[in-house]
């Protein structure tokens, strides 16, 4: 549980920095461990403001999370994502009838092993990308040891 809240707490930094501004700048974090050995969860908290502070709102203008995965700690406009996941979900109520959006905040690092080699070490970055098509900057990358 503390390794989940090393990630929960750099990506919430990362997110609020970066994937804010769905093609603004951003600042920096520090890399932290994803963990070794077992599947893994990456978090964050999704974006609320663009990188000059006007108000976001992720239901309405964010579309989806781009998660890269690379064996170096830099990622460019070059690079293809290993997996888009959006940024909001309908879950079903329990009345099995109406649905509720749910903001998209979590994960699994187990979607990207096709992508690895068992003892190696990797690196994470995400972008956000808003209706309108635009990107943020990578977020700093976290690192993921798979030794």
């Amino acid at each position: 549980m503390q390794l989940r809240s090393q990630l929960v707490f750099a990506l919430a930094a990362i997110i609020a920095a970066l994937l804010s501004g769905c093609g603004g700048g951003g600042e920096g974090a520090s890399t932290q461990s994803a963990g070794s050995g077992g599947i893994q969860m990456l978090a964050w908290d999704p974006p609320q403001t663009y990188s000059d502070s006007t108000p976001l709102d992720p239901y309405r203008e964010l579309d989806y999370y781009e998660i890269y995965i690379s064996s170096a700690p830099s990622f460019t406009d070059n690079d293809a994502p290993a997996a888009q996941v959006s940024a909001v979900s309908n879950v079903l109520n329990p009345d099995g009838i109406s649905y509720t959006q749910t903001l998209t905040s979590e994960f699994s690092l187990g979607n990207l092993l096709p992508f690895t080699e068992q003892g190696a070490v990797y690196y994470i970055s995400i972008r956000s990308v808003g209706l309108d098509g635009l990107k943020s900057d990578f977020s700093a990358p976290v690192t993921w040891n798979l030794t």
